[in-house]
């Protein structure tokens, strides 16, 4: 009778995924953490959507020109999970860290190495050159690690339950991207780069959880040594390689690899701006219908690794999630369904594909190749997942010309002195929007295009016959953005009113006339109540300036607001979520400024070139299981040996 290791303790073995899931989580959190700040990115650092697709392609830069999945599988495989996960996780923390940098207040002041990287290819901004380099790290890191992740899956659940906890590991992986397209929305209403920090943080945790982790495969791997007597064969040799590129079935599940998830992990880089464009949603609404698609798979990829476990049909599950991913793409590219439907389906299909797939690799190669052959097929992979963003984004700009107005100086001058601007709105390259409801955001920065906004506001509007539409200045705005340091103080009598948000009542606990601290402009007042002074209490607040001669509110905003012991406040106006503000109150005339008018983007040519792909992908499962009755791998057998 075999000597029992720590892999056949039920406790162990599914302790391990547990950690392994975790770092698989906080991968797949911050990769996706910045899908939903599109449309901030090209607002506050100037990117175009061709910019956006270049930053998101430097992930799989690594993987695709310096072939660091193969790479990383092979030292892998001859030198151990261990020593190979801690450099690439960290790598992968490093990189986080250098991307949020790149994003940052500190960096675009003029901090460390904002000079050097302003220095060269100047028609490139130093921002996106810096988180250009910290995705590429970060991609250096992930893709390895993410083949780490699965050799030790595959370690310790080989013979047991291997597709469900390959499942499982993707499942929460993919828990990390509906998080953060849940989260991030929220994390980036007070400072925008707040939601990229907090996905740093989790990578540092992450290689904590690794370093946990490797203690426990010290103890397995001598185990291994004294219970399994070593044979030659399971040692890496450079011929496996040539194994894999000349077998047929590992030839056709590579193929339907990199088509298949190159339509996938694109679109969810593109789908929150998708859905803001498309059906005229918020940011937090569009995130949370994007999130459904990762939801959907948590649920479902397990439930599908148990049936190729026990049931089989691997192929045939492929095949079918492929024909799935093409009805998705087309209706968000031709139809105006709820987009529930569509993110729904391609969930569904995204389940079915990963859940056989994976599995299915390990009766194809043996377990001294499975680093080598994961490490391949990633390196495919990031092939799509490095050209789909840079080609969506260029379609984009290339079908949306007019998505985006710069005003000239005259122009803008003439708005401030009118408060009325017209323009034409086009659906697409040259089709106009003829009497569409749709918003359009006005935003004003300081000094160029590129820089702070003070300004921005999104209005509702209808266009006419000809596609001509209309926006006031002051009129049924919707504020997102408006610098207090601009407000006329000296032109009018303010008066401030505070809030209480957390009582049923929203009692008012200080109104009286603005009086601010110079030079830091902040207001000190008491906390009073019926009851009198209230001291050492924390609450969210509604801060309201308002002209005491009219009542029209000039600024408002909602801030956390602290009590010392004798009931008095300190607040830094101006550093609260903004709520509302009156245009004429902000002096926007006086000093350089430089305006644009945003029109929604029309998605229809990059879902349809991703339609394309899923094609692609349907004629590789095809030749796959047609393969399949021929090489005798038994794809569509069970994975689970009696």
């Amino acid at each position: 009778m075999a000597k029992r290791t720590l892999k056949d303790s039920v406790f162990m073995r599914w302790l391990v995924l547990v950690l392994t899931s975790a770092v698989m989580f906080f991968n797949y959190y911050f990769y996706d953490a910045l899908s939903p700040l599109k449309d901030l990115m090209q607002e506050n650092l100037g990117f175009s959507s061709s910019d956006y697709g270049t930053f998101m392609s430097a992930y799989s830069v690594p993987n695709v020109f310096l072939l660091m999945a193969v790479l990383g599988g092979i030292i892998l495989d001859r030198i151990g999970i261990r020593i190979t996960g801690f450099v690439f996780i960290l790598l992968m923390a490093i990189g986080t860290t250098i991307t949020a940098y790149g994003a940052s207040d500190a960096y675009l002041s003029g901090g460390f190495a904002y000079g050097f990287m302003n220095s060269f290819w100047t028609d490139v901004s130093p921002a996106l050159k810096m988180m250009y380099l910290g995705f590429f790290v970060f991609g250096l890191g992930a893709e390895t690690s993410i083949v780490v992740l699965s050799k030790v899956i595959v370690k310790w659940f080989k013979g047991k339950e291997i597709a469900l906890a390959l499942g499982l590991n993707l499942a929460i992986g993919r828990l990390g991207t509906a998080l953060a397209l849940n989260l991030s929305p929220a994390l980036a209403e007070v400072q925008w780069t707040n939601a990229i920090w907090f996905g740093v943080m989790l990578l540092w945790i992450g290689l904590l959880t690794f370093i946990i982790y490797m203690f426990m495969d010290v103890k397995i791997d001598r185990q291994i040594r004294e219970t399994i007597p070593h044979d030659p064969e399971d040692e890496f040799k450079w011929k496996d390689l040539k194994f894999l590129v000349t077998n047929p079935t590992f030839i056709y599940i590579t193929l339907l690899c990199v088509t298949f998830y190159s339509a996938v992990f694109p679109f969810v880089k593109y789908a929150p701006d998708l859905l803001m464009n498309k059906y005229d949603l918020g940011r937090q609404i569009s995130s949370n219908i994007s999130s459904i698609l990762m939801y959907g798979t948590i649920l479902l990829t397990p439930l599908f690794g148990w049936i190729a476990d026990y049931k089989g049909k691997s192929a045939t599950l492929m095949y079918l999630g492929s024909i799935l991913l093409i009805a998705s793409h087309l209706m968000f590219a031709k139809t105006m369904v709820p987009p529930y439907i569509p993110i729904f389906i391609l969930g569904v299909a995204f389940s079915l594909v990963p859940a056989a797939m994976w599995p299915a690799v390990t009766k194809i190669v043996g377990e001294n190749k499975i680093g080598t052959a994961y490490g391949a097929m990633f390196s495919v992979q990031n092939l799509g997942l490095w050209a789909l963003p840079i080609l969506i984004g260029m379609v984009l700009d290339s079908s949306n010309p007019d998505y985006q107005v710069e005003l000239t100086n005259a122009q803008y001058k003439n708005l401030q002195e009118s408060g009325l601007y017209q323009g034409k709105y086009y659906h697409g390259k040259e089709e106009l929007g003829r009497n569409a409801e749709f918003k359009v955001k006005y935003i004003v920065h300081a000094d160029s295009c590129t820089g702070d906004i003070v300004w921005r506001a999104i209005h509702e509007v209808k266009s006419d016959e000809n596609g001509e539409y209309q926006i006031r200045l002051g009129e049924g705005d919707i504020i997102s953005n408006a610098e207090f340091e601009k407000v006329k103080l000296d032109q009018y009598d303010l008066g401030i009113r505070i809030s209480n948000l957390d009582r049923d009542s929203k009692a008012t606990v200080a109104e009286e006339p603005l009086r601010l601290s110079d030079p830091d402009q902040v207001y000190s007042g008491v906390y009073r109540s019926p009851d009198g002074i209230i001291g050492n209490e924390r609450f969210d607040a509604l801060i309201t300036v308002y002209n005491r001669e009219n009542n029209e509110v000039v600024y408002s905003e909602k801030q956390s607001i602290r009590t010392n012991d004798q009931g008095e406040m300190r607040i830094e106006i101006g550093e609260g979520v903004v709520q509302n503000a009156g245009y004429r109150y902000f002096d926007l005339q006086n000093g350089n400024y430089c305006a644009e008018v945003l029109t929604p983007l029309d998605y229809t040519n990059p879902m349809l070139m991703l339609s394309l792909l899923g094609v692609l992908g349907l004629f590789f499962a095809f030749l796959l299981k047609r393969e399949d009755k021929t090489s005798g791998y038994g794809l569509e057998k069970p994975n689970k040996m009696d």
